[in-house]
């Protein structure tokens, strides 16, 4: 039996700390970066990593270095089966399935990023508790706290204003749990982006979205999709959608996925894949760009 490839890409916090090796077609979306304001290859190079995790800068920072380290092993002949991003992965999950040209997802990150960093608020991610604690939380703490990203059986993100934060961790302390604040500068895939996410949904709605080439997972929906419109329709949702990851692997090892390759820099994506999903390997970018 074949082996099931799927290329996994990560979301705002994975900050690439060095360049990979830049195609001709990367070379052009960096310069695109550069005239819109952004020089990201100087400020990795500098290692400005305050610059860098600020979300207008973030977002098309490792938009740029999923689709660089996607090229690199395009030219090497991998090629992946399925694909699927976490939050801001989705949009290179698009690109790798074909669905947008890269320059056109491109865009939407810029956008995405400028208007998701009006929004204040932030994240916390909590440890060592079950859905229902976490709900518990969300309810206790109040002010529009909501579970944000389901990342395995005990790992949960919750969004919450920035007022409500301490509370949101003060509530997984009494239940046992460990709550990490997350490096974010908005309560992100909560109800606090529907300004946000309206403002982008003409840009989104204003492409053409092609049919995936590759099998399309949705880690909005928490399912495989294949088509075009069904994606466009859930992408202009996605900020205010949590981000259900524990369903999208799932969906991956049930269309028969045995291996999955991070794109990225760090390996969130593989840890948090380790624990969740057993039926595929999860390996991280440096495992293998040198096999």
């Amino acid at each position: 039996m074949p082996v099931k490839l799927a290329f996994l890409f990560p979301g705002q916090g994975q900050i690439p700390r060095v360049l990979p090796p830049l195609s001709p077609a990367s070379e052009a979306l960096y310069a695109r970066a550069e005239s819109e304001g952004l020089d990201i290859r100087a400020w990795v190079r500098a290692g400005d990593h305050a610059r860098l995790s600020r979300t207008e800068v973030a977002q098309p920072t490792v938009f740029l270095d999923s689709i660089a380290r996607l090229e690199v092993l395009r030219a090497r002949g991998v090629a992946p089966d399925a694909v699927a991003g976490h939050s801001l992965g989705e949009y290179s999950a698009l690109v790798a399935a074909e669905i947008l040209e890269p320059d056109e997802a491109f865009g939407l990150v810029l956008q995405r990023g400028r208007l998701m960093a009006d929004l204040r608020g932030g994240m916390v991610a909590i440890l060592k508790l079950n859905l229902a604690a976490v709900e518990e939380i969300c309810q206790a703490a109040g002010r529009g706290a909501v579970v944000a990203n389901y990342n395995g059986s005990e790992q949960f993100v919750v969004s919450a204003p920035l007022d409500a934060l301490e509370d949101v961790a003060r509530h997984a302390a009494e239940l046992g749990g460990r709550a990490v604040r997350l490096d974010v500068s908005g309560p992100f895939h909560s109800p606090t982006m529907l300004s946000a996410e309206r403002a982008l949904a003409p840009s989104i709605h204003g492409l053409r979205f092609a049919a995936p080439r590759v099998r399309f997972v949705s880690s909005s929906a928490g399912a495989s999709l294949v088509d075009a419109r069904a994606i466009q329709d859930v992408l202009a949702r996605q900020m205010t959608s949590p981000v259900r990851w524990t369903a999208a692997l799932t969906a991956l090892a049930d269309l028969g996925v045995t291996e999955a390759i991070e794109l990225g820099e760090g390996t969130v994506l593989t840890q948090l894949g380790r624990r969740a999903e057993p039926r595929i390997r999860f390996r991280a970018y440096a495992e293998v760009s040198d096999a």
